[in-house]
This record gives structure tokens, sequence and C-alpha cells, in this order.
């Protein structure tokens, strides 16, 4: 099944299309997430919007999908990794083409954090 299109915008990277949308999480406090999925719903990750501006807490991004470059290991379930510091005051094309050509670059250090973003273990 396709991804549901209605208020999603639309992002071509990679000879790929992607959607993204942004709005707050009811099940994390109403933070303001960025959501984005490829069509065949392989890549879908999260990220929360301000991270940039946080001073003690070094930004991530949640993987929920399959798909995300530079993994070793299978592994099931949601993935909260570090990222480069993003400027992410106001969402853009930009942006969204940023973070997808990241997740998508085979040769990155991969560190996961916890919730809280305490760093577990890299991952090379």
């Amino acid at each position: 099944m396709g991804v549901r299109k209605k208020y999603k915008r639309k992002i071509v990277r990679s000879n790929r299309l992607f959607y993204w949308y942004v709005e707050p999480d009811i099940d994390d406090e109403g933070i303001i997430k960025l959501h984005i999925v490829s069509e065949d719903k392989k890549l879908i990750v999260t990220y929360e919007v301000g991270q940039h501006s946080i001073k003690n807490k070094p930004p991530n991004i949640v993987i929920i999908g399959e798909e995300f470059e530079g993994w070793t290991t299978e592994y099931i379930g949601y993935r909260r990794v570090l990222t480069p510091k993003w400027s992410d005051e106001i969402i853009t094309p930009k942006l969204i083409g940023e973070i997808i050509d990241w997740c998508l670059l085979k040769d990155k250090e991969i560190n996961i954090v916890n919730w809280k973003g305490e760093l577990l273990r890299p991952i090379s």
C-alpha cells in the first residue's frame, strides 16, 4: 500500500519520490516533528524540529523504516541516531533534501542514542 498523500509535500532525491510533513506529536507532549516517508515506505524517519538550538543535547533522528544506509546488522524497531547539526529553525525543502541525503549516505558514522540522547554504542 502506498503513502497517504493528502496534506503532504513531495520532494525527489536520488531519483526517488519522498513525502514530508510537519506536525505535533500527541504521543510525545506535542513536540513538533518532521516526518519523511519514501513512496515505498522503506525509509521512514522523524526529526524533532528545533534541535539545533539545544545546547547540551546533540541532535538525533528516529529511524522507523527498514532502510537506512550504514547499518551492519539487522535491527527491528525504532532506532535513534545522532545527526549532523542542521539549521532547523525553519523547515525548507533544502533541509529535507539534506536529511534524506544523509540517511542515504553509505559512508557515515552512526552513533546510537537512547531517548535522552545518551550515547549507547557506535556502529560503523
